[in-house]
C-alpha cells in the first residue's frame, strides 16, 4: 500500500481541509503580525470587519489541496476537501451576517 492509497480517505481529507486554513492563518499571523497577541489580532479583525475576508483568503489554500487530490486521483480525499470548503463557506456567512453586520 503506497502513500496515495493511505491518504485516500474521506475523513483524512475533511480533517486536513479543516486544519489547513488554520495553519495558513497562523503562518500569516506569525510572519506579519507576530508582535500583536493572537486574540487581540482577531478582535481587531472583527472590529474593522476584515475577519470574513481573512477566512476567505485562508480558505483558498484548500483549492491547492483539492487540485492535489484530483491530480493524484484521490477521489475520497477530494470529497473531504469539498465538505471542508462548504463548512468554511458556512463560517464565512456566519461571520459576515452576525459578527460583521456593518459591512452589508
Amino acid at each position: 500500500m503506497n502513500w496515495t492509497e493511505k491518504l485516500d480517505s474521506f475523513w483524512k481529507g475533511l480533517v486536513i481541509g479543516l486544519a489547513f486554513p488554520v495553519v495558513i492563518y497562523f503562518i500569516y499571523w506569525l510572519f506579519f503580525h507576530h508582535q500583536i497577541p493572537l486574540t487581540f489580532h482577531i478582535q481587531r479583525m472583527i472590529q474593522f470587519s476584515m475577519l470574513s475576508n481573512l477566512i476567505k483568503i485562508c480558505g483558498i489554500g484548500n483549492l491547492l489541496l483539492f487540485y492535489f487530490g484530483i491530480s493524484k486521483k484521490l477521489d475520497n480525499f477530494s470529497k473531504g476537501i469539498i465538505l471542508s470548503v462548504l463548512i468554511y463557506v458556512a463560517l464565512v456567512a456566519y461571520v459576515m451576517y452576525y459578527l460583521e453586520p456593518n459591512v452589508i
